[in-house]
């Protein structure tokens, strides 16, 4: 089904294009507008297989590689903030809430904040059990960022929410909100943008990492080899421009780039 309007900007700006594979033919939208990527929906996957395919996701504490990329992500987000001038204290996020939006079956980044958490407060008591428990590397790397963040809030107050396998958690007085590898899953960017700024309060900063399409990339033969559209359940692929129309329609504030694949927002305080 051809749709009408860009999923990003919502302009009628569409042009489709197809990828032809072994197995089937993928249709896609580009706008000519914001140069924004989508999946058509008719190719989706079902709620069901998306599910089976993110418990086959190797996530965890164990996992170093991976560890390892959320730590950079979180560290290139508190830098941003200490230029930003959110972090003029160092105590900032103590009385605070952080939730991970999208946190997946096992929350890994909720687990690493958790951990640097209790070491920033000494480890003791049932802080001390839970910090014996991990593995040496995990330990080494969590003493690490315990130095470089500011000092977090207490692990009761970072939290995870996801559409799939936690949805009890989610609300609407957090902080900081963290949002890495999700928004590629977005059906729905814009729709999905508003209920991503609702879990954010006002005065507060959300933190969304996703791989932006390649600036100089060619549609469609360039789009075709690049790697990042190739998990099934990424149906959307964004340019910084889309980005910020998805972010300015949720009512968010673009407060620039942490990385080249984090896009900073800031809710304004009336929001």
């Amino acid at each position: 089904m051809q749709n009408l309007h860009c999923a990003f900007c919502g302009k009628p700006s569409l042009n489709a294009f197809e990828v032809v594979t072994k197995k089937k033919i993928f249709h896609y939208d580009i706008c000519s507008e914001c140069k924004g990527i989508t999946l058509c929906k008719d190719d989706f996957l079902s709620k069901e297989e998306q599910k089976k395919r993110y418990l086959h996701h190797n996530n965890d504490l164990s996992n170093t590689g991976y560890v390892s990329f959320l730590g950079s992500f979180l560290e290139n987000v508190f830098s941003f903030l200490r230029q930003k001038g959110f972090l003029k204290d160092e105590t900032y996020f103590v009385q605070k809430h952080i939730c991970d939006y999208g946190s997946g079956p096992r929350p890994v980044l909720v687990e690493l904040l958790h951990v640097v958490s209790c070491m920033q407060r000494g480890g003791e008591g049932q802080k001390k059990a839970y910090i014996s428990q991990l593995s040496s590397e995990i330990l080494c790397y969590g003493e690490l960022l315990a130095r470089t963040f500011p000092l977090l809030p207490d692990v009761h107050c970072i939290q995870g929410w996801d559409p799939f396998f936690n949805q009890s958690e989610k609300t609407e007085e957090n902080d900081l909100v963290l949002c890495l590898e999700v928004a590629e899953h977005f059906e729905n960017p814009r729709e999905e943008f508003i209920a991503l700024a609702d879990s954010c309060k006002g005065g507060g900063v959300i933190a969304l990492g996703t791989l932006p399409l390649p600036e100089n990339m060619t549609v469609p033969e360039g789009f075709k080899t690049w790697w990042y559209k190739d998990d099934r359940t990424h149906v959307a692929f964004y340019t910084e421009k889309a980005v910020i129309a998805c972010g300015k329609a949720a009512g968010l504030e673009y407060l620039g780039m942490a990385s080249s694949r984090i896009f900073m927002f800031y809710k304004p305080e009336d929001a």
